[in-house]
C-alpha cells in the first residue's frame, strides 16, 4: 500500500512464512516471523536497532552514531 509516497507496506508468505515489511519516509521496519521466531529490523535515520526474538531468549542490538550496544534476554528475565 502507497499514499503519496509517504508509507508502503509490503506483505509476503512464503509457505507458512510471513514477511512483513513497513517502509516510511525515515522510518523502516522489517518485521519476519518463522514458527518459533520472530525477527524484527527498525531502521531510523542514524538510528539502527535490531530486535531478534527467540522461544527461549530475545537479543537486541541498538547503534547510535556507531556505538553498538547489545543486550542478550535469556529464559524469562528481561533486560533493559
Amino acid at each position: 500500500v502507497s499514499l503519496t509516497g509517504i508509507a508502503v507496506v509490503v506483505v509476503v508468505s512464503f509457505i507458512g512464512i510471513p514477511v512483513v515489511a513497513v517502509s516510511f519516509s525515515r522510518i523502516s521496519v522489517v518485521a519476519v516471523s518463522f514458527n518459533d521466531i520472530a525477527v524484527a529490523v527498525v531502521s531510523f535515520t542514524s538510528i539502527g536497532v535490531a530486535v531478534v526474538s527467540f522461544s527461549d531468549g530475545s537479543v537486541t542490538v541498538v547503534s547510535f552514531s556507531g556505538v553498538p550496544v547489545a543486550v542478550v534476554s535469556f529464559t524469562s528475565i528481561a533486560v533493559a
